[in-house]
């Protein structure tokens, strides 16, 4: 049984929580060339660092090069801001899934609900280091998948000078949209959704893309006593007149999944994505067997954290869409400094929980579905730019960018029986 908890008390026993267990890996100790929060090009191995399926994980966030953003056409550009969040580049659109930067500590968002002079809000320093080397200023929409602080409480901070500069669209939960409700004037135009109503989507086209949304759920955050307790829930129903502040105005509202579909010049589906930032028991995120009979899906942006807590995530989900590639977001922990060196967030997963998901989505994808990213050979991830791979699937690394190729040859093959 799924049960809300009193704010404080949920916030304190996971604070103690997350405290007890967590585990920080030691820092390097050799100086590195590389600046606060990058790869230095240090030994792996020798320092003891994480690894999935035997290859090492990049002790820290990359620093983004623009340069990788320039594709020819035919070929998408993805970029992980880590923290469930990503840059699309699509043509002329830039499509910015709310990435989170800031990493307000458990302490910090503890305080909030009890102090005034503790405030979440973002840290302008962190947001510009987060978006430095990406085209973040050509930001044509913004997506949003649900209201947790880790997904929200930087989007103020986007429009920095320097950062966003035109009026782009907003997509997102219409609780979310409430919650931001203040700087709705910064957007061009809204797209607020509701379970059970229409598409809002269609009234803020994109050029080149079509996103359909479809209901998600979002697993629970702690297991007590038998009971799945899910942190920050709740609905607001009304337009709010100031920004957030506190970790409590930050709430779940509803969770979607999307799809994102990329359109050639015909506007025929090119490539397909599934994106999700929660993982959620089956058939949640499933689309309808029409939409689905329509293209297989290309690639399936995934959260790692909470599978466990699930029915069977992501499994059937990646048979019901006959997925072809596989991205394992938002595993590492936004809970601490971005600077800190990488670690699996904290109470939900850890290396061998990495090496179960990966189990899943091999036990899926046995073997190369025909998609695969472009940049990834040997010479492009040396030393340290690429997070751990395998013939169908991707662990990435804040700051790694990807390019896949697009068009017939990316649609739909024959897919094994579902099971």
């Amino acid at each position: 049984m799924r049960v809300p908890a009193p704010r404080l008390l949920l916030c304190a026993t996971f604070a103690a929580f997350v405290t007890a267990c967590s585990h920080a890996r030691p820092a390097p100790t050799e100086p590195g060339a590389a600046a606060p929060g990058l790869a230095p090009p240090s030994a792996r191995s020798s320092a003891g660092g994480l690894t999935l399926r035997g290859q090492p994980i990049p002790e820290r966030a990359l620093a983004a090069r623009l340069q990788d953003f320039d594709a020819p056409a035919g070929v998408v550009v993805l970029h992980y801001y880590g923290a469930g969040g990503w840059g699309i580049r699509w043509g002329k659109s830039y499509l910015l899934a709310a990435p989170y930067f800031t990493n307000h500590s458990v302490q910090r968002l503890l305080a909030s609900q009890v102090s005034s002079l503790v405030q979440i809000v973002p840290d302008e320093a962190a947001v510009r280091a987060g978006f430095a080397g990406t085209p973040v200023g050509e930001v044509t929409a913004v997506l949003i998948a649900h209201g947790h602080v880790d997904h929200v409480a930087d989007v103020p901070g986007f429009f920095a000078e320097g950062l966003i500069a035109g009026k782009p669209a907003l997509i997102a939960d219409r609780s979310t949209v409430n919650i931001l409700a203040a700087m709705t004037s910064r957007f061009g135009c809204v797209a607020p959704l509701d379970y059970g109503s229409g598409d809002e989507t269609a009234r803020c086209p994109l050029a080149g893309m079509r996103i359909t949304p479809a209901h998600h759920g979002h697993a629970p955050h702690l297991n007590l006593a038998g009971l799945d307790v899910a942190a920050y829930g709740g609905y607001v129903k009304q337009p709010r007149p100031e920004l957030p502040s506190s970790a409590d105005d930050f709430k779940l509202g509803n969770t979607w999944a999307f799809l994102i579909d990329l359109l050639n010049e015909r506007g025929e589906v090119a490539f397909r994505i599934h994106y999700t930032d929660a993982a959620a028991s089956p058939p949640h995120g499933f689309f309808s067997k029409e939409k689905v009979a329509e293209r297989d899906v290309d690639l399936h942006i995934s959260c790692v954290p909470g599978f466990e807590e699930t029915d069977d995530y992501p499994g059937p989900l990646l048979r019901h869409h006959k997925v072809r590639y596989v991205i394992g977001g938002h595993w590492e922990d936004f809970l601490q400094p971005r600077s800190d060196p990488l670690e699996p967030l904290r109470v939900v997963l850890d290396d061998t929980a990495l090496e179960r998901f990966v189990d899943i989505v091999e036990r899926e994808l046995p073997e190369r579905r025909g998609v695969a990213p472009l940049n990834k050979t040997e010479s492009d991830c040396a030393p340290d730019r690429c997070g751990p791979h395998g013939a169908a699937w991707t662990l990435p690394v804040p700051g790694e960018t990807f390019r896949f190729s697009t068009g017939p040859s990316a649609g739909p093959v024959a897919s094994p029986p579902h099971r």
